[in-house]
C-alpha cells in the first residue's frame, strides 16, 4: 500500500484528513482523491455506478485513514487479517465478549453500507489499542463480500484468522521466530497498562 509507506508530512496528513471525510461516501466523491482510490483499481467500469473493486479500495483506503489518524507507527501490516487484528484487539482490550459482538455484527452485515459502518467502529478501537491491520487484505475482502457467492468464504477466512491465532502462535514461539503484529498490540497493551 503506497499509501502507508510514505514518510509522514504535511502533505500526507492532509490526504489522510481528506480520506477520513470520505469515509462512506461513494468512490468518486472527492475528485482531489480519484489519483489516489481509482487510478490502479482492476476491473472494467460498464456503468456510472462504482464498481464492486472501486468501492472495496475507496472504502479501505478511507478506513485506513481513520485507523493511522495520530499514529507515528504504520497502522497497515501485511499478513495481519481482519480477524487476526480482531483477536489482537479482544486480547488487549480485556472485553473480548463486546470486540466479539462488533466482530460478529461486522461479519454478518446484509448490505455493504452496514458493514462499512461496523467495520469503522472496529477500525476505531483497533487504532485506540494500536493493533494493525493489513488494508490490501481488507480491500480483497470488501471485495468478495458484494458477491453473495463468496461471502462466506470472507466470513471463514475471518473466523480462522481469529481463532487459530494462539495455535499459530505457539508454533511461531516453539520456532523462535516472532510475529511482528502480535508483538506491536502486545507492546502496545503494556504501553497502556503502565
Amino acid at each position: 500500500m503506497k499509501l502507508a509507506a510514505t514518510q509522514p508530512s504535511s502533505g500526507t496528513t492532509a490526504l489522510l484528513a481528506r480520506l477520513r471525510r470520505a469515509v462512506g461516501k461513494p468512490p468518486g466523491w472527492d475528485p482531489d482523491l480519484w489519483e489516489l482510490t481509482l487510478s490502479e483499481v482492476p476491473g472494467r467500469a460498464v456503468s456510472d455506478a462504482p464498481t464492486a473493486e472501486e468501492r472495496a479500495v475507496h472504502t479501505a483506503l478511507t478506513l485506513y485513514a481513520v485507523h493511522q489518524q495520530s499514529r507515528p507507527e504504520p497502522m497497515h501490516m501485511r499478513g495481519h487479517g481482519l480477524g487476526r487484528a480482531v483477536r489482537s484487539l479482544a486480547s488487549a482490550t480485556q472485553a473480548e465478549s463486546a470486540v466479539r459482538r462488533r466482530f460478529d455484527a461486522a461479519a454478518t452485515a446484509t448490505s455493504f453500507d452496514e458493514e462499512v459502518h461496523h467495520l469503522r467502529g472496529l477500525v476505531a478501537q483497533l487504532r485506540a489499542h494500536r493493533v494493525p491491520l493489513d488494508y490490501g487484505l481488507l480491500a480483497d475482502d470488501l471485495y468478495q463480500l458484494q458477491d453473495p457467492r463468496k461471502v462466506d468464504g470472507v466470513r471463514l477466512r475471518w473466523g480462522r484468522q481469529y481463532y487459530r491465532i494462539e495455535r499459530d502462535d505457539a508454533a511461531h514461539a516453539s520456532a523462535h521466530t516472532t510475529d511482528q503484529g502480535l508483538d506491536v498490540a502486545a507492546e502496545n497493551a503494556r504501553r497502556d497498562a503502565s
